[in-house]
């Protein structure tokens, strides 16, 4: 059983990896194009909606898909019912946010986001189509068709719109992409996926899953609402360039923070509930998956620290240098968002979803205060005080790990501060490489090949369980190979 879930975790994480690093490549690059062609304010408009697709994803998935995953025995009528109310919810939602496009557009004195908001948000409807499929390859671990689908999907879309842009569509590019993804996978997913929902509506299914679900859609609208509403302040108080030198940095932060999250989050929620009740292998688990986030997370986010200028000026040109300082700043608080993902997932395994919760609200409240405090001050105010919201939701989510597993904050620090040491290490030698260069290409050029070779060397001269681990791997496969 345990080499099973062993090889089936192994497989999924190479297929997830896959997955999100693929999907991460086309956003990058058709992100560059795209930033290189089309101006800030465009980037505010969509911006500035986000939220509301993001809210409208949760309330549409209603945490039942969690609770799909999470329930060993779910039934076909399980999943038709859950199919059937995503599908109302998600038609209902599309009609109320249609109807609210002029008022949203007169809120931030932007007249044409009354169009770019009714055919923008036919992502809500196009997305519920395929919340099923996705849940059933999760929960089966079969993450292949998963990143296939993601990313033609994605690789089409961002084609579409790159000609866009090139043929001075403007904010439609940003428009084109975001829709083509979302029709594009829920056609792909249909037609390579075999599951089709049977004609049956069961309220039991429903009211098994609400106590559970329930807290998880208030848990997901609070943390949107608050993960989304720094576009809306920026835009409302400073206006749509503002918006878009804040949506980029955070956009390009992201990249890397939710590469890392997203790609341990699609294979540790599973894992997790099929472990659920044996508290010393799930905390070995979770130890393991801390380990390997530290591994990655801190070296890639402190690199772009050091080099965020060179990149953004030569990556995006210099109309986007103001998102520099704005950038910095999101990358210290990226580095705390996949432990934070991580913890959620396992509270959320362990049946806490009422933790999460509470969790949420009180983190919330924090960021609220903040929010109050310094809208009016300065972009930046708000940025670090949400770099420290983000430190403060880490160590209440370890607080909580202890409670349950018995994972508290010495065996955490002992996990990360090696590879947290190493990384601010090559960090300060680079920072030193760096200005003793002289100009811009060769910073960026020269400076990671730098830090890379300081961090992969230090953690190769220390034989830390990660360098192991990736070395066994490689090694199996190459033997492997050779067999084949």
């Amino acid at each position: 059983m345990k080499e099973d879930l062993k090889g089936k975790t192994t497989k999924a994480l190479v297929w997830s990896s896959a997955d999100k690093v693929g999907q991460q490549v086309f956003y990058l690059v058709a992100g560059i194009i795209l930033a290189r062609q089309l101006s800030p304010t465009d980037y505010g408009k969509v911006g500035v909606l986000t939220i509301f697709i993001a809210l409208s994803g949760i309330l549409i998935d209603s945490g039942f898909s969690s609770a799909l995953i999470r329930k060993k025995g779910a039934t076909q009528a399980d999943y038709s019912t859950v199919f059937y109310l995503n599908i109302a919810i998600s038609c209902l939602l599309y009609a109320l946010l249609y109807a609210a496009a002029p008022f949203i557009a007169a809120f931030f004195n932007v007249p044409d986001l009354t169009l770019i908001c009714r055919v923008l948000f036919l992502v809500i409807p196009m997305n519920a189509l395929s919340l099923i499929q996705q849940t059933l390859l999760f929960k089966h671990f079969k993450l292949s068709v998963n990143a296939r689908v993601n990313l033609w999907a994605l690789g089409l879309a961002s084609v579409a719109a790159v000609v866009m842009a090139y043929c001075g569509m403007g904010v439609w590019s940003l428009v084109t992409q975001t829709l083509g993804l979302a029709v594009l996978r829920a056609l792909f997913f249909w037609t390579f996926n075999d599951w089709r929902p049977q004609w049956v509506f069961r309220m039991a299914s429903l009211r098994e899953f609400f106590g559970y679900s329930s807290n998880l859609v208030v848990s997901g609208i609070i943390n949107n609402v608050f993960n989304k509403i720094y576009p809306i302040i920026i835009g409302k108080f400073y206006g749509m360039t503002q918006t878009g030198y804040y949506t980029q940095a955070d956009k390009y932060q992201d990249i890397a923070s939710a590469l890392i999250g997203n790609i341990f989050r699609s294979v540790a929620f599973p894992v997790f509930s099929t472990v659920q009740d044996d508290l010393q292998r799930l905390k070995r688990i979770c130890r393991k998956n801390v380990r390997a986030i530290a591994f990655f997370i801190f070296p890639i986010m402190l690199l772009m620290v050091v080099v965020s200028y060179p990149l953004i000026l030569l990556v995006l040109k210099a109309q986007w240098l103001p998102s520099v300082p704005y950038f910095r700043l999101l990358c210290l608080s990226g580095i705390c968002s996949p432990f934070i993902i991580l913890f959620y997932d396992l509270f959320n395994s362990l049946g806490y979803s009422r933790l999460n919760l509470q969790l949420e609200i009180g983190k919330k409240a924090y960021l609220f205060i903040g929010i109050a405090l310094f809208y009016s001050t300065g972009i930046m105010y708000l940025i670090g005080w949400w770099v420290s919201y983000s430190v403060l939701s880490l160590v209440a989510s370890i607080f909580f790990a202890r409670r349950f597993i018995g994972y508290g904050y010495g065996e955490y620090l002992k996990d990360i501060l090696p590879y947290l040491l190493l990384a601010l290490a090559a960090a300060v030698i680079s920072a030193i490489v760096y200005l003793l260069l002289p100009g811009d290409v060769w910073r960026l050029c020269v400076v990671p090949v730098v830090y890379a070779a300081v961090y992969l060397g230090s953690v190769c001269v220390l034989k830390l369980e990660m360098w192991r681990e990736m070395a066994s791997m490689l090694k199996a496969r190459m033997q492997k190979g050779g067999e084949e």
